[in-house]
């Protein structure tokens, strides 16, 4: 199916609202205007889904490396489990390891971190997400967020580029661990919507889109995970007011009185 064709798919059966704004033409350097990316409709996503939730895969586990700001990692556990529906698990930190860093760049190379981090998931893991408080980058990127593996289930993102006042912080920190968990439940980046799993090249564009999946991500995360989607949004509302977001804890209101 080409691009053309899934716009066509991922339109046709949403209802004009203006909680779902289509994603605009990316300006000059967005990640967008650099990547061509095809899209992923929801028939697509379950075709070429690699980690389903099952009675074997059950858990998100998040593991910080190094010292990483304790309220923060507490608030992203909470938030996870609530975004996912699953149980989520705050682990005690292990040392950041160091044959993971460039001395050139003074980084630690993110794809070094996933191999590290394979070893150490636990069995039960839907996820195994390691967060830090230093740089990372990939091949030919200067600097990422984060990565996530499609087919090991492991996951890593760095904190280190977040650092403003709450809720600016823990805004940023729940948008890069959902962004990257769902990598890791083998969503592609969103090309139609503004979209959590919309792909950023900066942190302004990151802040631009919203913390929330588009109709479409929302559906493939639904069809995996089994959830409750009216239940799932009024603690998503309850948890946003709790941290201050209250534009996004008025977006879940919304939607968890849709008919």
């Amino acid at each position: 199916m080409n691009t053309e064709a899934k716009e066509r798919e991922a339109y046709s059966n949403i209802e004009d609202d203006s909680d779902w704004k289509k994603l605009p033409p990316p300006r000059p350097g967005e990640w967008l205007a650099v990547f061509h990316e095809e899209g992923q409709t929801l028939e697509e996503y379950k075709k070429e889904v690699k980690n389903l939730r099952t009675e074997q895969r059950t858990t998100i586990y998040i593991q910080p490396l190094g010292v990483v700001n304790e309220k923060v990692c507490r608030d992203m556990r909470e938030y996870a489990e609530l975004f996912f529906s699953v149980p989520a698990v705050l682990n005690e930190p292990l040392p950041v390891p160091q044959g993971c860093y460039n001395e050139q760049k003074r980084q630690f190379d993110a794809v070094k971190i996933l191999k590290w981090l394979f070893d150490k998931r636990p069995e039960d893991a839907l996820a195994y997400v390691a967060v830090m408080e230093r740089d990372l980058y990939v091949e030919n990127l200067n600097f990422v967020f984060g990565i996530g593996s499609f087919n090991e289930r492991v996951g890593v993102y760095s904190i280190i580029r977040f650092r403003s006042a709450y809720p600016t912080l823990i805004r940023r920190a729940m948008a890069t661990l959902t962004h990257e968990i769902g990598h890791i439940l083998s969503m592609e980046h969103c090309i139609f919507y503004e979209c959590l799993m919309c792909g950023s090249n900066s942190l302004a564009e990151s802040d631009r889109r919203p913390v929330h999946l588009c109709p479409i991500c929302l559906s493939k995360l639904e069809w995996n995970l089994k959830f409750d989607r009216k239940e799932r949004y009024q603690k998503l509302r309850d948890f946003y007011k709790k941290v201050g977001l209250n534009r996004e804890a008025n977006f879940a209101h919304r939607q968890s009185i849709r008919k």
